[in-house]
């Protein structure tokens, strides 16, 4: 423990105007890479039009439509500095989409799911222990989306002790050491920002392609060139993050490497 302050927090106006102030600077700094988000939203609107619903099918619409709320949802977190309910809503996202395609390979298994009845009443436990086994899972993505939620939980959910200590900030003022609870989270440079942003794109890109077959293939809502497109976007998306990454670990190695002065 130690001896200190803790500042005043910024009041409901001032909270709101510093979340405004975030949001304009993430469109200016962030704009060659914001065009991701409107691609992402045309491939939703596609796949939510107007459409009669067959009652097996409703439930896997319905939680289509909740991942699609969960990506603005997280998009808005993003550009307003809100780096752990960002991840916060990608973890749900991800949680539907596992449900989803457990419904769809077996569309009877929705009503276990509508009483909260097994395998449902805890659902991770169930797929984890289908990797173990070795069984196979009801799609090619979910191992990738599994280990995504889980490296997201670490720090983005609950009131875990990760939740919050990367907000906790330490400084010394005047001979006295405050300890600040940071309501923002900032990123260390631009490029940082961008590689958070685009993981958020691909892990909703990939969260749509756990519905591509059920839509393209099985209801016919959208077209085989849809499908075509959400990879296309998720493959330059995955290169731009890997890029970033890459200068982002050189900028560290030549700093640690950069004579002290």
């Amino acid at each position: 423990m130690t001896d200190g302050i803790e500042r005043t927090p910024p009041d409901l106006l001032h909270f709101i105007s510093m979340e405004e102030n975030q949001l304009l600077v993430s469109l200016v700094r962030m704009k060659d890479i914001f065009a991701a988000v409107s691609q992402i939203e045309g491939l939703y609107s596609a796949a939510m039009t107007y459409k009669s619903v067959k009652p097996d099918d409703f439930v896997v619409f319905q939680l289509l439509t909740f991942t699609h709320y969960q990506f603005l949802f997280s998009m808005a977190c993003q550009m307003r500095c809100h780096l752990s309910e960002a991840f916060g809503a990608a973890r749900a996202g991800i949680d539907a989409a596992l449900i989803a395609a457990y419904i769809i390979r077996d569309r009877a298994a929705q009503t276990a799911y509508a009483k909260r009845e097994k395998p449902f009443d805890n659902f991770a436990r169930h797929l984890g222990n289908l990797i173990k086994d070795g069984k196979e899972l009801p799609h090619p993505l979910m191992p990738v989306l599994i280990d995504q939620q889980k490296k997201i939980s670490a720090f983005a959910v609950h009131g875990d002790v990760g939740s919050f200590v990367h907000r906790a900030n330490r400084s010394d003022e005047g001979g006295q050491t405050m300890m600040t609870f940071e309501y923002f989270q900032f990123s260390r440079n631009d490029d940082e920002r961008k590689v958070h942003t685009l993981t958020l794109f691909h892990t909703f890109v990939m969260v749509l392609d756990v519905f591509a077959d059920f839509l393209v293939t099985e209801q016919k809502v959208v077209p085989l060139e849809w499908k075509e497109q959400l990879h296309r976007l998720g493959g330059k998306i995955e290169r731009h993050a890997r890029q970033l990454r890459e200068a982002l670990g050189k900028s560290a190695g030549d700093a640690a490497a950069a004579p002290a002065e």
